[in-house]
């Protein structure tokens, strides 16, 4: 998964820039490389394998012991497969 920066910091003109650094028209003096700020994760999501695995998992007694209903634990069980994906 490659995860792209949302801005620079221009390091010379001491203020951040949306723009990729390839499209700067600022003449540098010093010739500071710019530096990519990373504020946000790309989600990853499920595959369906995944999510066939989580409801065959919310029909288990283990599920039942967890939860209120079927769709209780199956909705859990989805939950925290993401947590665990995207933290």
């Amino acid at each position: 998964m490659s995860i792209e920066p949302v801005a620079f910091i221009n390091v010379e003109e001491r203020k951040l820039e949306w723009a990729k650094p390839i499209e700067w028209h600022t003449p540098t003096v010093v010739n500071l490389e710019p530096i990519p700020l990373y504020t946000q994760q790309e989600w990853v999501g499920l595959t369906d394998d995944e999510i066939v695995k989580l409801w065959s998992w919310s029909m288990t007694a283990e599920a039942e012991q967890t939860a209120t209903t079927q769709q209780h634990a199956f909705a859990r069980a989805i939950e925290a497969k993401l947590k665990e994906k995207n933290t």
